[in-house]
């Protein structure tokens, strides 16, 4: 009788037991699966992160190119790199024709190679400039323009002063009295300034003009500049015509075909430049590289006799100055 109870004092105690650990163990169990719902899911970086990673990277390859130092074999030539960061490119002939010509002289061959691109991205702008007619950009010259408003109380005023009507107490218009007759003005046609177009003027003017000198330069300097404060925005669309003619957008009329045109300047002062290269060594990397300066100047339509000579004798100049190191090659 004593082990039956016993028993069943256990198998009572045991029974609360069971169904708390068997929850125990269900929670745990869900934890760890919402521990590893979370852990499996792939959490998207922001694009400010990408950047951010992308920059870095970047900044890893720029500091290992770096190290490798400018002689590396994967190096790119100076030039060539201040072209692609500028702009527009230069002829690769030209380059490397200066290159040549740099690593030809025995002293400070990067910075000849700099100063020969140098004048050559110079020439190029220049050429872009006038290519361009150096006309103003419309949508500056819009952006620019400044639209005069008026406020409402001016409006108000205008319009105000357009429809002005006299009312009476009734609030009805009046109508204006006709004028008589003897209320006008009356004008005799015989007195006055004679217009003299009947009859021949008199040699003799009536009040003898004061003799004016011509404005000097300062005069019309200054007038332009009074002229600038004080100008307002055009009205209608023939002040804006003459506006953009005074600054070169439009032609002047009648159109002048021949407008810009040089005076004594033929054609074939524009292509046959080769008796500039007179002081200039007959064979070499000089040589080749001021030939092919000069053919690309013979193809360029934009740019006149004078300018193209000039640009040959900078290169003539500067190559005088290092005389002493061409004697030596």
């Amino acid at each position: 009788l004593s082990k039956d109870k016993d028993k069943s004092a256990a198998s009572k105690d045991s029974t609360p037991e069971g169904p708390a650990k068997r929850q125990e163990d269900r929670a745990e169990t869900r934890k760890q699966q919402l521990l590893d719902i979370i852990g499996n899911m792939k959490v998207e970086v922001s694009y400010r992160k990408k950047l951010q990673q992308l920059k870095a990277s970047e900044n890893k390859k720029q500091a290992m190119d770096k190290l490798e130092g400018p002689d590396s074999e994967g190096s790119v030539p100076q030039g060539i790199t201040e072209d692609t960061q500028r702009g527009k490119p230069l002829n690769p002939e030209l380059v490397k024709a200066a290159s040549a010509v740099a690593s030809s002289l025995p002293r400070n061959k990067k910075q000849t190679e700099s100063e020969l691109l140098a004048q050559l991205r110079r020439h190029e702008e220049t050429t872009d400039k006038q290519k361009k007619g150096g006309t103003i950009n419309i949508r500056n010259v819009i952006s620019e323009m400044t639209v005069k408003r008026q406020s409402p109380a001016q409006w108000g005023a205008r319009i105000s002063g357009r429809i002005s009507l006299q009312l009476d107490e009734d609030g009805q218009r009046i109508r204006p009295e006709r004028s008589s007759a003897q209320s006008m003005d009356s004008r005799s046609l015989k007195v006055g300034k004679r217009l003299n177009i009947f009859t021949k003027a008199s040699t003799e003017p009536e009040h003898a003009l004061k003799t004016v000198s011509s404005p000097t330069i300062w005069d019309l300097e200054f007038a332009k500049e009074v002229a600038a404060v004080t100008a307002q925005p055009p009205r209608n669309g023939f002040e804006e015509m003459i506006q953009w003619t005074k600054e070169g957008i439009l032609w002047e009329y009648p159109i002048d075909n021949e407008v810009g045109m040089e005076d004594d300047a033929e054609f074939h002062e524009h292509i046959f430049l080769e008796k500039h290269l007179e002081g200039f060594p007959k064979e070499g990397p000089i040589r080749h590289f001021m030939e092919l300066v000069i053919c690309g100047l013979s193809k360029n339509p934009y740019l006149s006799v004078k300018q193209k000579v000039e640009h040959i004798e900078w290169f003539q100049k500067y190559f005088e100055e290092k005389k002493e190191l061409l004697q030596e090659i």
